[in-house]
């Protein structure tokens, strides 16, 4: 497969390029033998790695960050901040499909990793039925878990949204790269795809597979009744901290540590 049309075979990267649009369209080679690919594929995840934040994005985060701040809430309801920062290396979006075999979040705009809503709200669930014990189960009085995330019926004929809403957390801009070259190496390739019958060994040739990660801060977002926005960002910190959000968290990545730093109230 060809992602890079031949009319665009010698355009080159520049600091205004778009890291979405390089990372889906521009990718060199893939007709060549599987080294070669595997070379391009590396090649790119170094590229897109290099283009740096775009003063558009700088000035699009102040007027969303403003947006919210002077937003007119319903009585009873407030907005409040935080910022996350990301400890090691975060993986959101991995399994997505991309030109590579590994994907990564991006603002399809302005091409800087987010961290969207509903990923943030299903680690807070997660995290509560998990951990919090019986009260924080699905259709357990005294229905804490309904009240906070909402609930749905089988047939879908019921349904509610919950008290508190988790927006997308977008990069905060700062002095360094947001993206960063990464790989991921099976070590046992044919055994895995059950080509093999035979047991997997030390000597078993490796696929070294590049990726995209993630590190920075990311501003938080939570919406509602001021005692449930606060219970959300309580459980929401732990599991940042605790279990982290995206891909290969059990390798460590996607831990966070969150702060609040503001808080609107429009009532």
């Amino acid at each position: 497969m060809i992602t890079r049309r031949k009319y665009l075979e010698k355009v080159s990267m520049q600091n205004t390029t778009n890291t979405g649009l390089w990372l889906d369209k521009f990718i060199k080679d893939q007709e060549k033998a599987t080294q070669d690919k595997e070379n391009a594929k590396t090649t790119l995840v170094k590229e897109v790695a290099r283009i740096p934040v775009s003063e558009a994005y700088k000035e699009f985060y102040k007027r969303w960050k403003k947006t919210l701040e002077q937003m007119q809430m319903p009585e009873g309801v407030e907005t409040k901040m935080y910022i996350a920062k990301v400890l090691g290396r975060m993986a959101v979006g991995l399994g997505s499909g991309s030109v590579l075999e590994t994907s990564i979040k991006l603002h399809h705009t302005y091409g800087v990793p987010y961290i969207p809503g509903s990923a943030l709200k299903g680690l807070t669930a997660s995290y509560a039925t998990q951990y919090l014990g019986n009260d924080w189960k699905k259709n357990t009085p005294p229905a804490y878990y309904e009240t906070l995330f909402g609930f749905s019926n089988e047939e879908g004929k019921e349904q509610a949204a919950g008290y508190v809403t988790f927006f997308d957390a977008l990069y905060i801009p700062g002095k360094d790269q947001p993206l960063h070259p990464d790989i991921i190496t099976v070590h046992h390739p044919e055994y895995y795809k059950n080509e093999s019958e035979k047991a997997p060994t030390d000597w078993d040739e490796t696929n070294p597979i590049p990726f995209l990660s993630a590190t920075g801060k990311y501003l938080l977002v939570l919406s509602g009744p001021p005692n449930w926005v606060d219970t959300a960002f309580k459980i929401l910190r732990l599991a940042l901290k605790e279990m982290g959000v995206g891909a290969k968290t059990s390798s460590g990545y996607g831990l966070m540590e969150a702060q609040p730093i503001e808080q609107i109230s429009r009532n």
